[in-house]
C-alpha cells in the first residue's frame, strides 16, 4: 500500500514515478519488505522485524529504524506489533499484525495538513496510537476503585488474583510508556536532520503527553499498593474479630472445665453422688455459669 503525504493523505498506486522529494509512506508484510530490500539494496542487519518484543527508535547515518511492540490495553485498543524504516521523505511499515492500516485510515479521514510532511503524518500517527489510553486508564482506575469498595465491605475474596493481574497490568504498560518517550526523544533530536518542513518541537509534545500517561500509571500502581495495605488492615480486623469470637467463647465456657475436673473427682462423701437430684443440679449450675459469663462480657465489652 502506497500513500502521498499532501494536505491530506491519499493512497497511490505506485511511487515510480514521484521525485524523491515527495513524501511517502509504503505500508508491507515482512516478506514484501524483505523483496524492496533486495530490489532497492536495503541493508536490514541493524534491525530485527521477524522478533519484534519492545518500542525502540536506532539512528543510522541518514536513517531511523525500529519497533512497536503493542501491549493489549482493553477491548478498542489496537495491539501488536510491527517495524519502520524512515528516512527523508520516505517511510516504510513493516506490518503482519494489520496494526498500520487502520491507523492511516483514520488519518486520511480525519486529519488535514497546512504544512504537510512526513514529521506530521508521524506525529499524528504517534497521536492516534495512544489516543485511547487515557480512556482504558480510566476504566482500569474505575476497577480499582470497584475493588477497594468490596474490600471495606469486607469481600475479600479472589484479591490476591485480581490485585497481582493488576499490577503486572500497569508494569506492561509503564515499561510500554517507558518505551515510547525513548522513541519520542530519539524523533525529537533527530527532528531537523531526518524530517523536512517540520515544526521544532513536534516530537516533543507526543513525548509529553507519553510523560502524562505514565505518571497516571505512577498514579494507578501506587493505588494498588494502598489497596493491598487496606485488604491486609480488613484482613487483620477480621481475624481480630475471629479471635475476639473465640476468646469471648473461651471465656464463658472455661468455668465449665472447673466444675467437670470438681465433679470428675468422684470422692466418696461428695453429697451431689447420693443425692437424687445431682444431676439436674450439676446441668443447672453449668447453665447458669455460662448465662452469667455472658452477661458479664457482653455488659463490659459490647
Amino acid at each position: 500500500m502506497y500513500y502521498r503525504v499532501s494536505n491530506v493523505l491519499e493512497q497511490i498506486d505506485s511511487i515510480e514515478n514521484l521525485s524523491e522529494s515527495e513524501d511517502v509512506l509504503v505500508v508491507l508484510t515482512l516478506e514484501e519488505w524483505k523483496e524492496t530490500c533486495k530490489q532497492n539494496a536495503i541493508y536490514t542487519y541493524y534491525i530485527d522485524f521477524e522478533n519484534i518484543s519492545f518500542s525502540k527508535s536506532e539512528v543510522y547515518k541518514d536513517i531511523i529504524a525500529g519497533t512497536f511492540f503493542i501491549p493489549k490495553k482493553g477491548e478498542e485498543c489496537l495491539n501488536g506489533k510491527f517495524g519502520y524504516y524512515l528516512k527523508k521523505h520516505r517511510i516504510y511499515f513493516i506490518d503482519n499484525d494489520n496494526i498500520v492500516l487502520p491507523i492511516i485510515e483514520k488519518i486520511s479521514k480525519q486529519r488535514q495538513w497546512k504544512n504537510p510532511s512526513i514529521a506530521h503524518f508521524l506525529y499524528d500517527f504517534l497521536d492516534i496510537l495512544i489516543s485511547e489510553d487515557l480512556h482504558y486508564l480510566e476504566h482500569f482506575e474505575k476497577n480499582i476503585n470497584n475493588l477497594e469498595d468490596k474490600v471495606l465491605d469486607g469481600d475479600l475474596r479472589n484479591f490476591n488474583y485480581l490485585i497481582v493481574s493488576m499490577k503486572r497490568q500497569l508494569l506492561v504498560i509503564n515499561n510500554y510508556y517507558d518505551q515510547l518517550v525513548d522513541v519520542g526523544l530519539v524523533f525529537e533530536e533527530h527532528e531537523e536532520d531526518i524530517f523536512n518542513n517540520s515544526y521544532k518541537g513536534l516530537f516533543k509534545i507526543f513525548t509529553n503527553k507519553v510523560s502524562r500517561l505514565n505518571s497516571k500509571v505512577d498514579t494507578l500502581m501506587e493505588y494498588t499498593r494502598h489497596l493491598r495495605d487496606l485488604y491486609q488492615a480488613q484482613a487483620d480486623i477480621r481475624q481480630n474479630k475471629t479471635m475476639q469470637t473465640l476468646t469471648v467463647i473461651t471465656a464463658v465456657f472455661s468455668p465449665l472445665t472447673l466444675i467437670v475436673g470438681w465433679y470428675g473427682m468422684n470422692f466418696k462423701y461428695m453429697p451431689e453422688l447420693t443425692w437424687r437430684y445431682g444431676y439436674f443440679f450439676v446441668i443447672a449450675l453449668s447453665l447458669s455459669v455460662v448465662g452469667l459469663g455472658y452477661y458479664l462480657i457482653k455488659k463490659h465489652f459490647h
